[in-house]
């Protein structure tokens, strides 16, 4: 049975298909895994900075109280302000998710804290006799209180940094068994995906290479170089093709060559031509008895043939920054029969007054037309004069 180059590269491309979905399938199940085990390390970080946040207020919060009552500090603001603080930071640590021993602890910072806040206040509104009267005694309280409080809460701190160890070191449990099997299949992929790749290039590029020096030799110009058919596949039909592409190349190169010598004699015939037509018509132009003049559509003058200098007493050299409106007698007379050539296209046998160079006013019989491309846009004028004498000398 025929096995096509399509069908061979089809069947690699599943086998490959097969084992990076295999590779997929387990790296989305340890992405899963690492995911979970992510949120759980931010929601144990979260509670651990708050109870970290918790433990340090609350120990500030002790020695503060604990200057203020002894007389140590003044600074009342400082401690409503920490006071504040505790409060909010126990009812943030109410809403994580403790566990019930964890409740426990709280509850013990929570109501010791009451305690010395009590304590505190009543001392604020001591006079000096109560204070002398009252001291020793609210200092053995707050001894007592202090101790409580500060294990209570360094035994909530303990457990939130314990949960949050836990869950960082499953969590580089699960990353590492992970990247072991991804790692696993992705080697198995590889592997299996380089031996297909080499099976079906050999299968491939063995004709291929043939063909290639073969396509080489051609574009050097050996157009005899045929390639030997080695496969019925496809590149076994490229091969075919490419040696008639050879035939058809070497008969078109043979037609190529006739056919340009052809054209170079047609080529050399017709410049040949040309060139005495240009000197044919170069001559009419300058040897004409009557006045030839040619213009841009901005009125500069282009040409300037032997027969205007004979009628007008110019030199070509003498024309430079001279228009043709210039030798007018009658400027706004040749604005008028400009436009009118303009919009009809030719103005012929107007009588017109021009001025030689040496002042005299000569009458001429003026042909104007205008000039055009071979697209029809205008591109200037051309006129054609005959003498038909003089007038008085110009003042």
């Amino acid at each position: 049975m025929k096995v096509t180059i399509r069908a061979k590269l089809m069947i690699g491309y599943i086998a490959v298909l097969i084992f990076m979905i295999m590779v997929s399938i387990f790296a989305y199940i340890t992405l899963v895994n690492v995911n979970k085990t992510v949120n759980q390390i931010l929601v144990s970080a979260h509670k651990y900075d708050t109870v970290n946040s918790l433990r340090q207020s609350v120990k500030q919060f002790v020695d503060v109280s604990d200057s203020l009552v002894r007389g140590q500090i003044q600074d009342v603001g400082y401690y409503r302000s920490l006071t504040l603080d505790v409060k909010k930071k126990l009812l943030y640590v109410r809403k994580l998710r403790l566990k019930e021993h964890e409740k426990d602890f709280l509850e013990k910072v929570d109501a010791e804290f009451d305690s010395i806040q009590n304590l505190t206040e009543q001392s604020l509104k001591w006079t000096a006799a109560l204070r002398n009267t009252n001291l020793v005694g609210v200092l053995k309280e707050l001894d007592k209180a202090k101790p409580v409080i500060i294990s209570s809460v360094d035994g909530l701190y303990d457990e939130a940094w314990r949960s949050l160890d836990n869950v960082t070191i499953m969590t580089n449990d699960n990353m590492r068994k992970g990247l072991q099997q991804i790692l696993t299949f992705s080697i198995i992929a590889i592997l299996a995906g380089i031996g297909i790749s080499i099976y079906i290039s050999q299968k491939i590029t063995t004709p291929i290479r043939a063909l290639s020096m073969s396509a080489a030799s051609v574009a050097k110009g050996d157009l005899d170089k045929m390639v030997e058919k080695s496969s019925a596949d496809e590149i076994g039909e490229l091969v075919a093709s490419f040696n008639q592409m050879l035939v058809e190349l070497k008969s078109s190169r043979e037609q190529i060559e006739k056919y340009n010598k052809e054209l170079e004699t047609m080529v050399d015939e017709r410049t040949a031509e040309l060139e005495k037509t240009k000197e044919y018509l170069e001559n009419i132009l300058e040897h004409s008895g009557d006045m030839i003049i040619t213009t841009t559509l901005y009125d500069e003058i282009v040409q300037f043939n032997r027969g205007a200098e004979n009628i007008l007493g110019y030199v070509k050299e003498d024309l430079g920054g001279i228009k043709i409106g210039d030798i007018f007698v009658n400027k706004s007379e040749y604005k008028r029969i400009r436009k009118k050539v303009i919009e009809d296209g030719e103005i012929s046998g107007y009588d017109a007054q021009l001025m030689k160079k040496s002042g005299d006013i000569i009458r001429v019989s003026l042909t104007l037309s205008r000039l055009e491309d071979r697209t029809g846009n205008i591109i200037g004028l051309v006129g054609i004069g005959r003498n038909i004498g003089e007038d008085k000398k110009s003042i």
